[in-house]
Protein backbone atom coordinates (compact mmCIF):
# COMPACT_ATOMS: atom_id res chain seq x y z
CA UNK A 1 0.00 0.00 0.00
CA UNK A 2 2.85 2.36 0.66
CA UNK A 3 4.57 1.59 -2.75
CA UNK A 4 1.53 2.12 -4.18
CA UNK A 5 0.78 5.49 -2.56
CA UNK A 6 4.38 6.74 -3.30
CA UNK A 7 3.85 6.06 -6.77
CA UNK A 8 0.15 7.63 -7.02
CA UNK A 9 2.29 10.69 -5.63
CA UNK A 10 4.65 10.84 -8.45
CA UNK A 11 2.13 10.54 -10.99
CA UNK A 12 0.72 12.82 -9.42
CA UNK A 13 3.20 15.41 -9.03
CA UNK A 14 4.69 14.39 -12.59
CA UNK A 15 1.40 15.48 -13.83
CA UNK A 16 0.85 18.88 -12.27
CA UNK A 17 4.70 19.70 -13.65
CA UNK A 18 3.30 19.02 -16.85
CA UNK A 19 0.25 20.89 -16.41
CA UNK A 20 1.90 23.86 -15.63
CA UNK A 21 2.88 24.39 -19.46
CA UNK A 22 4.36 27.65 -19.28
CA UNK A 23 3.67 28.43 -16.33
CA UNK A 24 6.78 28.19 -14.16
CA UNK A 25 6.30 25.75 -10.53
CA UNK A 26 7.89 27.01 -7.05
CA UNK A 27 10.98 25.15 -6.30
CA UNK A 28 9.20 23.28 -3.83
CA UNK A 29 7.37 21.75 -6.20
CA UNK A 30 10.64 20.74 -8.38
CA UNK A 31 12.26 19.24 -4.97
CA UNK A 32 9.54 16.97 -4.49
CA UNK A 33 9.61 16.03 -8.03
CA UNK A 34 12.89 15.59 -8.26
CA UNK A 35 12.84 13.59 -4.60
CA UNK A 36 10.52 11.39 -5.77
CA UNK A 37 11.84 10.68 -9.29
CA UNK A 38 10.05 11.98 -11.72
CA UNK A 39 12.17 14.12 -13.22
CA UNK A 40 15.90 15.08 -12.60
CA UNK A 41 17.83 17.82 -11.68
CA UNK A 42 19.17 18.26 -15.38
CA UNK A 43 15.70 18.16 -16.69
CA UNK A 44 14.69 21.31 -14.41
CA UNK A 45 17.57 22.92 -15.76
CA UNK A 46 16.94 22.43 -19.01
CA UNK A 47 13.26 23.55 -18.67
CA UNK A 48 14.57 27.02 -16.51
CA UNK A 49 12.69 26.02 -13.51
CA UNK A 50 16.12 26.12 -11.49
CA UNK A 51 19.31 27.84 -11.64
CA UNK A 52 22.86 26.40 -11.93
CA UNK A 53 23.66 27.56 -8.82
CA UNK A 54 20.52 26.11 -7.35
CA UNK A 55 21.04 22.54 -8.85
CA UNK A 56 24.85 22.56 -7.63
CA UNK A 57 23.79 23.22 -4.09
CA UNK A 58 21.29 20.69 -4.10
CA UNK A 59 23.38 18.35 -5.20
CA UNK A 60 26.24 18.80 -2.77
CA UNK A 61 23.71 18.60 -0.02
CA UNK A 62 22.22 14.87 -1.34
CA UNK A 63 26.10 14.27 -1.28
CA UNK A 64 27.48 12.23 1.57
CA UNK A 65 30.87 12.22 2.19
CA UNK A 66 32.19 8.34 1.37
CA UNK A 67 33.84 8.81 5.04
CA UNK A 68 30.65 9.52 6.72
CA UNK A 69 29.46 6.04 4.26
CA UNK A 70 32.66 4.04 5.84
CA UNK A 71 31.10 5.40 9.78
CA UNK A 72 27.66 4.82 8.96
CA UNK A 73 28.48 1.46 7.65
CA UNK A 74 30.73 0.48 9.81
CA UNK A 75 31.25 -2.98 11.50
CA UNK A 76 32.56 -3.75 14.99
CA UNK A 77 35.01 -5.36 16.73
CA UNK A 78 34.34 -9.36 16.74
CA UNK A 79 35.52 -12.36 17.20
CA UNK A 80 34.12 -15.63 15.96
CA UNK A 81 35.22 -18.94 14.72
CA UNK A 82 35.26 -20.44 10.88
CA UNK A 83 33.46 -23.80 10.49
CA UNK A 84 36.91 -25.64 10.73
CA UNK A 85 37.54 -24.12 14.25
CA UNK A 86 39.71 -21.07 14.00
CA UNK A 87 39.35 -18.20 14.62
CA UNK A 88 38.12 -14.76 13.17
CA UNK A 89 38.00 -11.68 13.56
CA UNK A 90 37.10 -8.32 11.99
CA UNK A 91 40.79 -7.63 11.32
CA UNK A 92 40.94 -10.53 8.91
CA UNK A 93 38.32 -9.54 6.52
CA UNK A 94 39.94 -8.23 3.20
CA UNK A 95 39.49 -4.39 1.98
CA UNK A 96 36.94 -5.35 -0.53
CA UNK A 97 34.56 -8.00 0.47
CA UNK A 98 30.96 -9.27 -0.33
CA UNK A 99 29.81 -10.50 2.99
CA UNK A 100 27.15 -13.00 2.90
CA UNK A 101 24.94 -13.96 5.61
CA UNK A 102 23.00 -17.65 5.02
CA UNK A 103 21.00 -20.27 6.21
CA UNK A 104 22.01 -23.34 4.88
CA UNK A 105 18.50 -24.60 6.64
CA UNK A 106 16.87 -22.24 3.81
CA UNK A 107 15.64 -24.25 0.42
CA UNK A 108 17.44 -21.34 -1.66
CA UNK A 109 20.57 -21.34 0.62
CA UNK A 110 22.56 -24.09 -1.85
CA UNK A 111 21.73 -21.96 -4.93
CA UNK A 112 22.78 -18.55 -3.14
CA UNK A 113 26.45 -20.61 -2.36
CA UNK A 114 26.55 -22.09 -5.82
CA UNK A 115 26.26 -19.14 -7.27
CA UNK A 116 28.94 -17.47 -4.45
CA UNK A 117 30.75 -20.15 -5.19
CA UNK A 118 31.08 -19.70 -8.97
CA UNK A 119 31.92 -16.31 -9.18
CA UNK A 120 34.42 -16.75 -6.36
CA UNK A 121 37.40 -16.80 -9.19
CA UNK A 122 36.70 -13.70 -11.03
CA UNK A 123 36.32 -11.95 -7.46
CA UNK A 124 39.98 -12.84 -6.46
CA UNK A 125 41.13 -12.08 -9.97
CA UNK A 126 39.80 -8.46 -9.84
CA UNK A 127 41.13 -7.98 -6.08
CA UNK A 128 38.22 -9.21 -3.53
CA UNK A 129 37.00 -11.52 -1.39
CA UNK A 130 34.21 -13.46 -0.15
CA UNK A 131 32.94 -14.17 3.48
CA UNK A 132 30.06 -16.39 4.37
CA UNK A 133 28.64 -16.74 7.60
CA UNK A 134 26.48 -18.93 8.31
CA UNK A 135 23.60 -18.18 10.68
CA UNK A 136 22.40 -21.68 11.62
CA UNK A 137 24.37 -24.55 13.77
CA UNK A 138 22.27 -27.13 11.52
CA UNK A 139 22.65 -27.88 7.23
CA UNK A 140 26.57 -26.57 7.19
CA UNK A 141 28.11 -29.39 5.73
CA UNK A 142 27.27 -27.71 2.65
CA UNK A 143 29.74 -25.22 3.18
CA UNK A 144 32.18 -27.94 3.87
CA UNK A 145 34.05 -27.57 0.36
CA UNK A 146 33.59 -23.98 0.02
CA UNK A 147 36.33 -21.82 -1.38
CA UNK A 148 36.14 -19.08 0.99
CA UNK A 149 35.64 -18.80 4.86
CA UNK A 150 32.82 -19.31 6.49
CA UNK A 151 32.69 -18.59 9.92
CA UNK A 152 29.57 -18.64 12.85
CA UNK A 153 26.97 -15.91 13.10
CA UNK A 154 27.48 -15.59 17.39
CA UNK A 155 26.85 -13.20 19.72
CA UNK A 156 30.28 -11.60 19.32
CA UNK A 157 29.47 -10.59 15.15
CA UNK A 158 25.65 -9.84 15.94
CA UNK A 159 26.81 -7.44 18.46
CA UNK A 160 29.38 -5.70 15.67
CA UNK A 161 26.45 -5.82 13.13
CA UNK A 162 23.33 -4.76 15.27
CA UNK A 163 22.67 -1.76 13.25
CA UNK A 164 21.97 -4.07 10.12
CA UNK A 165 20.03 -7.30 11.98
CA UNK A 166 16.68 -6.63 10.93
CA UNK A 167 18.81 -6.77 7.01
CA UNK A 168 20.71 -10.00 7.71
CA UNK A 169 17.93 -11.55 10.02
CA UNK A 170 15.06 -10.37 8.21
CA UNK A 171 15.76 -12.71 5.06
CA UNK A 172 17.02 -15.82 5.09
CA UNK A 173 19.90 -15.19 2.82
CA UNK A 174 21.25 -12.06 1.51
CA UNK A 175 24.73 -10.11 0.86
CA UNK A 176 26.50 -7.01 0.90
CA UNK A 177 29.42 -5.96 -0.34
CA UNK A 178 32.40 -4.00 2.07
CA UNK A 179 34.86 -1.99 1.88
CA UNK A 180 36.98 -1.36 5.24
CA UNK A 181 34.68 -3.14 7.26
CA UNK A 182 32.02 -1.30 6.09
CA UNK A 183 28.85 -2.29 4.35
CA UNK A 184 28.23 0.05 1.58
CA UNK A 185 26.35 -1.65 -1.11
CA UNK A 186 22.67 -2.23 -1.39
CA UNK A 187 21.56 -5.62 0.59
CA UNK A 188 20.85 -8.72 -2.06
CA UNK A 189 18.59 -11.67 -1.38
CA UNK A 190 20.16 -13.15 -4.59
CA UNK A 191 23.55 -13.08 -6.45
CA UNK A 192 24.55 -13.72 -10.56
CA UNK A 193 27.69 -15.61 -10.41
CA UNK A 194 28.60 -14.16 -13.83
CA UNK A 195 27.92 -10.28 -12.76
CA UNK A 196 30.19 -11.26 -9.14
CA UNK A 197 33.60 -9.91 -10.66
CA UNK A 198 32.36 -6.93 -12.39
CA UNK A 199 31.07 -5.67 -9.15
CA UNK A 200 34.09 -6.60 -7.37
CA UNK A 201 36.29 -4.90 -9.66
CA UNK A 202 33.63 -1.48 -9.28
CA UNK A 203 33.92 -1.60 -5.25
CA UNK A 204 37.44 -1.97 -5.73
CA UNK A 205 37.99 1.14 -7.67
CA UNK A 206 35.97 2.92 -5.28
CA UNK A 207 38.24 1.72 -2.40
CA UNK A 208 41.05 3.15 -4.20
CA UNK A 209 38.90 6.79 -4.82
CA UNK A 210 38.19 6.67 -0.96
CA UNK A 211 42.27 6.10 -0.38
CA UNK A 212 42.84 8.81 -2.42
CA UNK A 213 40.21 11.57 -0.95
CA UNK A 214 41.70 10.26 2.70
CA UNK A 215 45.55 10.92 1.32
CA UNK A 216 44.40 14.53 0.18
CA UNK A 217 42.53 15.24 3.03
CA UNK A 218 45.55 14.33 5.41
CA UNK A 219 48.12 16.07 3.01
CA UNK A 220 45.63 19.55 3.33
CA UNK A 221 45.17 18.62 7.07
CA UNK A 222 49.00 18.50 7.37
CA UNK A 223 49.60 21.83 5.27
CA UNK A 224 47.21 23.95 7.28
Amino acid sequence: MKRFTAILLAAVCALSLAACGSQKPSLNEVENAIKDGSMTVQDALDKGWVTQEWADEYEQQQSVPAASKTEAGAIGEFTTMTLSGEEFTREQMADVTLFAFLDPTDPDAETFYQALADGYEGVKENGAEILVCTKSQDGNELFKDAPFPVIYYNDSLKNATENYKEMIEGMANTACWCVNASFLSAWSSAVESEKLADSATSFVEMKKEMDDDNGENNGMAVMG
